[in-house]
This record gives C-alpha cells, sequence and structure tokens, in this order.
C-alpha cells in the first residue's frame, strides 16, 4: 500500500509542477530590437529538480521496503487479488478521465463562446494547461482512493 500511494502522491505532485512550469515558464520576458530576452523562471527549475530527486527517492525506498515487480509475494504483480485491485482502481480512473476530458472540452468551449460576448480576452491556453492538469491530478487522486478501498477489503 506505501508503494501505491507514494506512487500516487509523486504523481499528482509531478502533474501540478508540470502544469505551473507550463503556465509560468519564464521570470521575465522583455522584447529587445533583435529578439527576445527571457530568464527561465521557478517552476521549470522546481520541476526539473523534482524529476531527478523524485526517482532517487522512490529508489531508496524500493531498496529499502524491497519493492520488487516480479516478487510473487502478496499484492505483487503476479497476485491475482493485485490484478483485480488494479483493475477496479484503473477503470475508476479511466472513468474520471473521459468525463473530466468531455467537460475540458465543454469548458474551454463554453469560455470561447463566452468571450466572443464580451470584452474580456481570456487565455485559452492557460486554461487548457490548468484543467487538463487538474484533471490529471484528480484522476490519479480518484486511482489511489479506490485502491486503498479496494485493497483494504
Amino acid at each position: 500500500m506505501k508503494k501505491t500511494i507514494i506512487l500516487c502522491t509523486g504523481n499528482v505532485i509531478l502533474f501540478i509542477l508540470f502544469g505551473l512550469a507550463f503556465l509560468y515558464p519564464a521570470q521575465q520576458v522583455q522584447q529587445l530590437h533583435p529578439g527576445i530576452s527571457a530568464g527561465v523562471g521557478p517552476m521549470p527549475i522546481l520541476l526539473l529538480g523534482y524529476l531527478i530527486v523524485f526517482p532517487v527517492v522512490y529508489h531508496l525506498l524500493a531498496k529499502k521496503y524491497h519493492w520488487g515487480k516480479h516478487r510473487g509475494t502478496e499484492l505483487s504483480a503476479l497476485d491475482e487479488r493485485e490484478q483485480q485491485v488494479v483493475a477496479q482502481a484503473t477503470k475508476a480512473a479511466y472513468q474520471v478521465l473521459i468525463g473530466g476530458i468531455l467537460a475540458v472540452i465543454a469548458a474551454l468551449g463554453g469560455l470561447r463562446f463566452f468571450a466572443l460576448f464580451t470584452d474580456m480576452q481570456l487565455d485559452l491556453y492557460h486554461w487548457a494547461v490548468a484543467l487538463l492538469c487538474a484533471l490529471l491530478a484528480a484522476a490519479t487522486v480518484v486511482y489511489a482512493a479506490v485502491w486503498g478501498k479496494a485493497y483494504l477489503k
């Protein structure tokens, strides 16, 4: 159970940092005569640091708790009960993703339609990145919740 919780928590953090890195990639952008001057913002650096640190931490935890893919122990990939638990969690996450993608498309379409009748300038790129990353994080949370519930049965 620790492995799934750690992986899901790590993925939620990854999706949030990924979204923030694409929403706020540059610290300062200045137009210069022959081009553009920009400085990298803190979010891409934070994402890069996370992409380096998390695999190392996970590897150390895997060694400590003896997590292996082909162990044949309780709740390993070879265990029939684990396959059922993963199937339930995957189905729930899939349903959230499909419903969420439809909701994101509808929301973006609604924002675009709303912008046609107002003087507001809506940045659909920012909305799309934020909604999709939030959807990925939500699906991961649902996966972890359903997995934990099925595991504890």
